[in-house]
């Protein structure tokens, strides 16, 4: 005597046997159509292209300036260390 139920998490129809402790059979939920036709799915590509294209260009603008920024961050804390001729603490030093 096999029963039927409905997964919880994903929606698919599970066919169980109970004698056999098993699911005998594995049916996946029908999932809607994103796009209605091939056009509409092109032209989401395009725009995935340009919206791709304009984050690379981004990332290749933040990848020129990081030297400067880096360079700039090192001076800025070694003017600040610079003035401090105290020694750091060490952790044999806290015994």
């Amino acid at each position: 005597m096999d029963f039927e139920l409905l997964c919880p998490c994903c929606n698919a129809r599970l066919k169980i046997d109970p004698e056999l402790k098993a699911v005998i059979d594995h049916e996946a939920p029908k999932t809607p159509r994103t796009f209605q036709s091939v056009d509409d799915a092109l032209g989401a590509m395009k725009t995935q292209d340009v919206e791709r294209e304009k984050k690379f260009a981004a990332s290749i603008e933040a990848e020129k300036s990081k030297k400067d920024v880096l360079n700039r961050k090192f001076d800025e804390l070694f003017e600040k260390t610079k003035g401090d001729t105290s020694r750091p603490i060490r952790d044999i030093d806290l015994d």
